[in-house]
This record gives structure tokens, C-alpha cells and sequence, in this order.
């Protein structure tokens, strides 16, 4: 009998503000950890279904296209993992594309494999509540990337919104920030990501990063303390943008110790001039080393920046309150 039924899943990238690295286990099991995080409205797709050719059990297209038969020959190693986690022995046919580029800063590795996730599992008949979606996803993740990555990406996907989100030993707690409609239009009228023109594999970064753990460990816990510091910003009545971009931009200087592999010449130099156009500050977001740069101005300064930086894309984009979702 043919199955046509179809799942499609959209899981919106995101935007890390401060606290990249403190949710790592490894830092977050000797002491807790924060991090302050948002999705935007920018996503990526995923469509599966079980397949019907009978020639191929397998037909995946990403930026590839694999037509396998065999699972364990399947190179997507975040598809074939959650097939074999969710133990779904039936042909597939799996599509994925994205708003943006991946490798570029937005935890599009981290949307995907929840997206993916969440979709197979509903045309499985399987159910898994919030927090099992983005333990399963980051288990994957951690399982290809030999345990050298955190947790925030996989939790912010699977819930969505703009979120404190603190990393205990054995608990990890989602904590809403709730700003007024003014409050938030205004917080994403200053928010600008200015394309590198590069993209990058995190791995390197990455690993470097679990490499220098020890000689990092006290600037994560300073990164901590200005978690604290933008949430407490983030919370009065009347947002102080100048100050939130400083703490931001403190959070980069520090990040900046963790690898040698985390920034470059040409990137040190972009963010240097955006501080000097005007910008509060900023960082570069994700592992480092290419996509996306956060910047946090007026919207005089934006309008500034975009005429100085003809060449780079700049994006501005609204907080998505909804995590990975069905269409």
C-alpha cells in the first residue's frame, strides 16, 4: 500500500547575544552556565515522507543529493543518526532548504537536525516533548562533533522566542524575556547582521575551543556575569541599547582568547569600522572565523553603515516567537 502522507517542518535560525560557550557540558558540569538567545525570521525547511520508488530506499536531498539503499552509507551523518535514533527501518525521501547559507553563524546545523528530527518522528507516529527534541538533536550533534559543542542552539530551535536559558549539571531552565510590543520593535530596529562573505565549518573552532578549556575557564565565567548583566539591562522599563551593545561587545573581546581559529584579519577589521560608523557593539556569531556579524546601533548608524558597506549584505530581522513548527 502507498503512503503519501507528508511532514513538513520549519525551524527558525537564531541569534546568540551572550554566553556562547558556557553551554558547554564541560563547563556547565563544574558550574552552571547562561546564555541569552532569540530565533529570528529566517528558517529552514524540512519535508519528509516515506518513499515509494522501489529501486532506492534512501533519496536525500541537501547541498547534495544521496540516493543510497544502504544506511550506513548515507554521508548526511545528522540524517542517518536520526534515522537510527528514531529506528525507522521504512524507505525516505528527505528534502531540506534554507533562508540562508549555512556555516554562517545561525546554528543552521542545530535547526536542521531539530527540524529533522520533529518531522520524522510525527510521520512515525512518535511523540517527544520540547526538551526531549533538543537533547535528542544535541546528541547527534555531539556525537559528530566529538562532544565539542553546546547546548543552546538545539534548545533555542526546538522552543523558539528570546530566551535566557541557564545550564545546570542536571537541569537546563528556559526562562522567557517578555518585552511589550514597543519595547520589542524597538530592540529589533537596532539589531543589523552584516554578512562576512565567508562561510566556515565550526569543528575547528570548536575543538581548539575544548582544547584551551582550562586556560578559558575564567573568562567564561566573566562571559557569565554579563549574561546576568544583559538580563538585567534587557528587563527595566526603558532599554538602554548603548549599554546592552557594550556588554555585547565585551563578550566578543573575551570570546576572542578562546582559539586562534575564532576571528581573522579581514573580520577584525570589519567590526572595528562598524565601531567606528557608530555601532554599540557587537560580535561575531557562532564558532567564528566567517558568516554573520551581530551589530547593535541606532537606525541613523544603520543607515550609515549600509552606505559605507556597499559591498557586504546587511539583514535586518524581527525575534520569532515560535520554535520549530509543523506547515
Amino acid at each position: 500500500m502507498i503512503n503519501d502522507k507528508i511532514v513538513i517542518t520549519r525551524t527558525p535560525l537564531r541569534i546568540s547575544f551572550v554566553g556562547g560557550g558556557t553551554d558547554m557540558p564541560y563547563f556547565y558540569n563544574k558550574t552552571s552556565g547562561a546564555t541569552i538567545s532569540c530565533t529570528i525570521n529566517r528558517y529552514i525547511y524540512v519535508t519528509v515522507k516515506f518513499h515509494n520508488n522501489y529501486q532506492e530506499k534512501y533519496r536525500l536531498n541537501y547541498s547534495e543529493t544521496e540516493i543510497v539503499n544502504d544506511l550506513e552509507k548515507i554521508k548526511n551523518l545528522r540524517i542517518k543518526f536520526a534515522i537510527k535514533r528514531l529506528k525507522i527501518k521504512k524507505p525516505l525521501y528527505i528534502n531540506t532548504f534554507a533562508d540562508l547559507p549555512a556555516n554562517s553563524g545561525l546554528g543552521s546545523s542545530s535547526s536542521f537536525t531539530v527540524g529533522l528530527i520533529k518531522a520524522l518522528a510525527k510521520l512515525d507516529n512518535q511523540f517527544f516533548s520540547l526538551a526531549q527534541l533538543a537533547e535528542m538533536a544535541y546528541e547527534i550533534e555531539a556525537k559528530i562533533t566529538n562532544n565539542s559543542l553546546g547546548k543552546q542552539d538545539h534548545y533555542i530551535a526546538a522552543y523558539g522566542g528570546f530566551n535566557y536559558i541557564k545550564y545546570q549539571k542536571n537541569n537546563i531552565l528556559i526562562s522567557p524575556i517578555s518585552l511589550n510590543q514597543n519595547e520589542l520593535n524597538n530592540f529589533e530596529k537596532c539589531i543589523s547582521l552584516i554578512w562576512t562573505g565567508k562561510t566556515r565549518t565550526a569543528s575547528t573552532v570548536l575543538d581548539d575551543q575544548k582544547n584551551n578549556f582550562k586556560k578559558n575557564f575564567n573568562n567564561l565565567k566573566k562571559i557569565n556575569v554579563l549574561s546576568e548583566k544583559f538580563k538585567n539591562e534587557i528587563k527595566k522599563n526603558n532599554i538602554n541599547i548603548k549599554k546592552i551593545g557594550k556588554i555585547i561587545n565585551r563578550s566578543w573581546e573575551l570570546k576572542k582568547k578562546f582559539s586562534k581559529f575564532l576571528t581573522n584579519n579581514y573580520i577584525n577589521t570589519l567590526y572595528k569600522n562598524l565601531l567606528k560608523y557608530g555601532s554599540y557593539g557587537g560580535k561575531l556569531l557562532g564558532a567564528g572565523n566567517g558568516g554573520f556579524i551581530l551589530s547593535l546601533s541606532s537606525q541613523s548608524t544603520i543607515k550609515k553603515i549600509k552606505k559605507k558597506l556597499k559591498k557586504n549584505k546587511i539583514l535586518q530581522v524581527k525575534i520569532e516567537r515560535s520554535g520549530s513548527v509543523f506547515l
